[in-house]
Order: structure tokens, then sequence, then C-alpha cells
């Protein structure tokens, strides 16, 4: 959903998240994503709304595809491991 936010700003929303927004400057309507990377530059603002609607190379689903698997080097925990304070330790000498 397309909200106009100012007289040169409109805010897209997707399930109540933002998803991008669309600037007015003197080149044109600039789109940028979710993560206000610019996605480009259009003529009018029905086309810069279309532009968000267009798949494009390189996204994270893109990207998520070519990752191949690695396994952990043996020894490697899930996460830092904690004794709590030395003073509440049992002393074992």
């Amino acid at each position: 959903m397309w909200r106009r936010a100012d007289d040169d700003l409109w805010v897209a929303t997707v399930a109540g998240e933002y998803a991008g927004l669309i600037a007015r400057l003197p080149d044109g309507f600039r789109a940028h994503d979710r993560y206000t990377r610019p996605i480009g530059v259009a003529a009018t603002l029905a086309e810069a709304m279309r532009l968000h609607t267009q798949p494009r190379p390189g996204t994270a689903c893109a990207r998520r595809a070519r990752r191949t698997h690695r396994p952990r080097p043996s020894g490697a925990t899930t996460g830092p491991t904690f004794a709590g304070p030395s003073h509440q330790r049992e002393k074992t000498s």
C-alpha cells in the first residue's frame, strides 16, 4: 500500500511493515527498497511504483540459492559457554 508522506515522498507498506519509498527529485522519481537501497529512477510515479514489483537480480533470494553448505570445524560450539563467576565455582584443589 502506498501512502503519500509529504509533497515529494511516498512510502510503501506490506502487511504493516515498511516496504520502501519513492522520492520526487529533479531527475525523476527515485525508488528505494525496504532497506532504502536505490532501485532506480523513473519518469513517472506509476513507473516508479512498478519498479517495486519487478524482480531484481542479486536479491536475497538469489543470493540464498547460491550459498553452499560449509560444515563447521570440529570442536565448534553453537555459542559462548559460560561457567559463571569464578567466586561461585567450586574449588577442586
